[in-house]
């Protein structure tokens, strides 16, 4: 059997036995981060996240960007975990006869990302490869009550998130499927696609007032991302609220195209999936406001199992699928 037949997470199950566990620690081998306990009070949280140029890189996209996006991938699963970034490092791979002023960039787009966000770059390896490859570590701290797992939700919690869905979608069939759209979508799309960005400090904010039980960044896709936090709680996921950016309904009616699917199963959104206890819905909006931040609920946690949208033209099942290392967008 190949990697492509089994699939990313069922691989990553095969797995499982080979990963040691720490004493102390938070997060699960599930996980998309993890920690290690140094002292009662503080935790190192690490990530490891890899571009590759052939699935990776759109049309269109400088090397800067490709950098840039690559620190991204690094951190954004760290924050979504309440996290706060010490440093990074970069692995970059390049052909032999790759250019050596393109390979320059590629760093410093990591770089200056980095630097911008107060995030020391601190170094990291070279090696040669067949394609461009970039894989990022990051390298975060937290103290252990501010560190969130994508189990801890309970039935009645409501879900939320820290933005809306469907802009990279569009921008996938705008530089894929060479569909059209107005200019501002475009612009916007593209935006979205190329430079994503993440809410640093909005997790671990929300963790301290106990506004928060459970968190997952969707760059997966919305869709599994969704049946990944519900499968962990052992419960349903209601949704009654897509969270749809503007222009993107109008341009999948132009274009015939399914906005659910659009909107669930998109990806590389960096999009912060959460879910409130409801009595604590209040401070999480508050929390929101000062660090501006346009939390969205969309649905509450229920009994049972899968993920649904309620929506006005009836209810629907939302598939668990999404994108897979292995299969790509499966």
């Amino acid at each position: 059997m190949r990697t492509g037949d089994i699939g990313e997470r069922d691989f990553l199950k095969s797995i499982q036995h080979l990963v040691g566990e720490i004493d102390g620690a938070k997060l699960g081998f599930d996980e998309d981060a993890s920690d290690i306990p140094l002292t009662s009070n503080k935790s190192i949280v690490v990530n490891v996240d890899t571009f590759t140029s052939k699935t990776d890189w759109l049309s269109g996209m400088t090397e800067a960007q490709v950098g840039r996006k690559t620190a991204i991938m690094a951190l954004s699963d760290i924050v979504a975990k309440g996290a706060t970034p010490v440093a990074t490092m970069l692995s970059l791979c390049v052909p032999n006869d790759y250019d050596v002023s393109a390979s320059q960039e590629l760093i410093r787009g990591y770089s200056q990302y980095c630097f911008k966000s107060g995030i020391p770059f601190i170094g990291g390896d070279l090696g040669s490869s067949s394609e461009v490859v970039l894989t990022g570590v990051a390298i975060g701290i937290a103290a252990p009550e501010t560190i969130v797992t994508r189990s801890g939700t309970k039935e009645g919690d409501m879900i939320a998130v820290t933005d809306l869905f469907g802009l990279t979608s569009v921008a996938f069939e705008i530089l894929i499927n060479d569909l059209k759209a107005e200019s501002g979508l475009r612009d916007d799309a593209l935006g979205a696609a190329y430079k994503p960005r993440i809410h640093y400090g909005f997790v671990s904010s929300l963790a301290k007032k106990g506004a928060i039980t459970a968190s997952m960044d969707s760059s997966d896709g919305l869709g599994i991302t969704l049946h990944t936090m519900a499968n962990s709680s052992n419960l349903r996921f209601v949704i009654d609220d897509l969270p749809v950016a503007k222009g993107v309904e109008h341009f999948t009616r132009n274009n015939l195209l399914d906005t659910k699917k659009l909107v669930m199963q998109g990806g590389e959104e960096f999009i912060i999936v959460l879910t409130v206890p409801t009595d604590r819905w209040d401070d999480a909006l508050d929390v929101a406001q000062k660090q501006h931040v346009a939390l969205h609920a969309i649905g509450k946690a229920k009994k049972g199992s899968g993920v649904c949208y309620e929506s006005p033209d009836g209810n629907f099942e939302i598939p668990s699928t999404g994108y897979d290392n292995f299969k790509e967008w499966d």
